[in-house]
């Protein structure tokens, strides 16, 4: 769900990542600006990467919040992405032998932080780029958080794909 894979950015994002793909790469800087303000940095992105900002509630922010604040949980995250690198290096050399494996990719309809008409389902052609039996599906009225802001339509397609 919602995940494009390094090395393989979807041609939609028209060859420009999110803009916090580089700020989270650079090593300390994230750390020390996001420092203290870990809660307002996570709600931008719980509400700004969501179709339905209501779907996530100020309590749910506030369970994020309270494991971003965690001594080493933000740099934790940054590192995620500072990885990126050596994993676009390997997803490449991995795209070699495709994988076979039925895999489902679920993506969002619309993200209002990316400008908000940006097509749905960004990781669906960055799957196919790694695998050979894909099913995309586009979660309608979802952004990237479709657990919080689709769960039976979610619930429904894991079924479906499960049972097949």
């Amino acid at each position: 769900m919602e995940y494009p894979f390094p090395g393989f950015l979807p041609p939609e994002l028209g060859g420009n990542e999110p803009w916090w793909f580089a700020f989270h790469q650079v090593p300390e800087l994230p750390e020390s600006l996001v420092e203290g303000k870990e809660r307002e940095y996570i709600s931008w992105f719980l509400k700004g990467l969501a179709y339905n900002p209501s779907a996530i509630t100020e309590e749910d922010i506030d369970v994020f919040a309270s494991h971003a604040k965690a001594p080493g949980a933000m740099r934790a995250g940054f590192e995620y992405y500072r990885a990126f690198p050596v994993d676009a290096e390997q997803n490449r050399e991995s795209a070699k032998a495709k994988i076979t494996t039925p895999v489902l990719v679920l993506g969002g309809d619309i993200y209002p932080a990316l400008g908000g008409d940006f097509p749905g389902n960004f990781g669906l052609s960055s799957t196919q780029a790694l695998a050979a039996n894909v099913t995309g599906i586009t979660v309608p009225l979802s952004g990237h958080w479709i657990p919080e802001e689709q769960p039976q339509f979610l619930i429904e397609q894991l079924a479906k794909f499960f049972s097949e």
